[in-house]
């Protein structure tokens, strides 16, 4: 299944092929500092299923190894890659022209969840990340 999406401006449009194999709802302090919001939800894809249509990201290196892409016109976020996952990338998934194509299974960094954010949606919350248990 190819999925299109792209920036708030349309400075940036991207294309993504095949399933994801995570969709997660992030609540880190990079995630919410970076977007604004609450949580972000992100869903990983493979590297060689994604290529931007139109555009060329601005990027920021947040932490040593970890790069987050985004529109240098509008400001939407749009990709995070980790060195040490060289062949994910990882998409806000409202940044999809359908977001209803994916389904959060999970939250990550829970332990970093804003007392004001009421989860009623009974999935998995996990203190850090997925493999830390």
């Amino acid at each position: 299944m190819a999925r299109e999406g792209g920036c708030f401006c349309g400075a940036l449009r991207y294309v993504v092929t095949g399933e994801p194999t995570l969709v997660s709802h992030c609540h880190c302090l990079h995630c919410r500092r970076l977007s604004g919001a609450a949580f972000v939800t992100w869903a990983t894809f493979a590297v060689r299923d994604f290529r931007y249509l139109k555009g060329k990201p601005a990027t920021v290196e947040s932490r040593p190894g970890v790069t987050r892409s985004f529109c240098a016109d509008c400001g939407s976020p749009i990709a995070y890659r980790s060195a040490d996952l060289p062949d994910e990338i990882d998409l806000t998934a409202c940044t999809l022209d359908d977001p209803e194509s994916v389904k959060p299974a999970d939250h990550v960094w829970s332990d970093r969840l804003i007392s004001w954010v009421r989860l009623d949606d009974h999935l998995p919350r996990y203190h850090r990340r997925r493999q830390d248990g």
